[in-house]
């Protein structure tokens, strides 16, 4: 069952016209700059009553980390990355989303403001978000993203893995977007009762960030990466969301390829719902928070492609 504050969320976001914003390429460009104000890089001001707030900058660009107020942040240390397209600017849902996490675990989280398409492509957007991801230093360190953030997240283990680095305790993958082409036949169908997303912005904005790559290159489309070695794997995803068929496809992938895998497909749910204020919002974000309070018996090593993943 949906709930009714689901219903209505829905409802609103159709209202919204945020679907609107992706209908088109013409569409996402004409709103471009509404979605990359730069007030918006800033957490507001009544997320910083909550935190206690660091700022400095990576490769030029800010980056921001909350821990609880007047104490000592706890474990693990969460570094988010904001979804939004890779065109969308970080938005008051993100900013509550960490302030959240560290108010229900006391633990610290990093949210880089990365560069976003059309300035700026994947080659400077993924080397930001790894460099932030390099400076934690913390024994815990957990990376989490949504939409567009979920396959940064795992271009950032891919990454630690061609380095023979550790990997992070958990990737925690909020309705990721896997893939920029959106091949799969079954998401032109659930384009019709998507409340938030549309296929067709979403190829357009999914082109800019692939500039100068092949659009099905793993750092830009996971779907298509040797998941062989990476971190344990949570992954939630909605039925009524576009991305749907390339987060079941990528589940079995990932089971395939030996991955820890605890994936969570929620009836009639739209993409991103964790992050509202909705009974299955909190449900989704309930499971999150008991999985960050368990303690790995064993830190993990970083096996390389062809080699057996430490399993939890």
């Amino acid at each position: 069952m949906v709930s009714v504050q689901a219903k209505v969320r829905m409802a609103l976001l159709r209202a919204s016209g945020q679907k609107r914003f992706y209908d088109n390429a013409s569409a996402l460009h004409h709103r471009l700059p509404r979605h990359q104000e730069p007030s918006m890089a800033r957490p507001p001001r009544k997320v910083r009553r909550r935190v206690d707030v660091e700022q400095h900058d990576v490769r030029g660009f800010p980056c921001y980390t909350f821990r609880p107020r007047g104490s000592r942040a706890g474990d693990p240390h969460v570094v988010h990355l904001h979804g939004g397209g890779y065109v969308e600017q970080v938005e008051k849902h993100h900013w509550r989303y960490a302030a959240d996490l560290v108010a229900r675990l006391g633990c610290a989280v990093t949210l880089p403001v990365y560069p976003l398409v059309p300035h700026h492509d994947h080659t400077a957007t993924i080397p930001m978000v790894q460099a932030a991801y390099d400076e934690i230093e913390a024994e815990r360190v957990v990376v989490s993203g949504d939409s567009a953030g979920g396959a940064l997240a795992l271009a950032i283990a891919q990454n630690l893995r061609a380095a023979g680095r550790p990997q992070p305790e958990r990737l925690v993958l909020y309705s990721p977007w896997l893939d920029v082409l959106l091949e799969d036949p079954v998401s032109e169908l659930l384009d019709e009762t998507d409340p938030m997303l549309g296929i067709a912005g979403l190829r357009e904005a999914g082109r800019m960030y692939a500039e100068g790559s092949h659009p099905r290159d793993p750092l830009v489309s996971p779907i298509h990466a040797d998941l062989t070695g990476l971190a344990p794997i949570t992954l939630f995803i909605g039925t009524r969301d576009v991305l749907l068929p390339d987060a079941r496809r990528f589940a079995a992938r990932a089971e395939a390829a030996g991955v820890e895998l605890d994936y969570r497909e929620y009836p009639g749910m739209f993409h991103n719902w964790l992050m509202q204020a909705i009974p299955e919002g909190r449900e989704a974000m309930n499971h999150v928070e008991r999985l960050l309070r368990r303690r790995p018996v064993t830190a993990r090593s970083a096996p390389g492609p062809g080699s057996s993943p430490t399993r939890g």
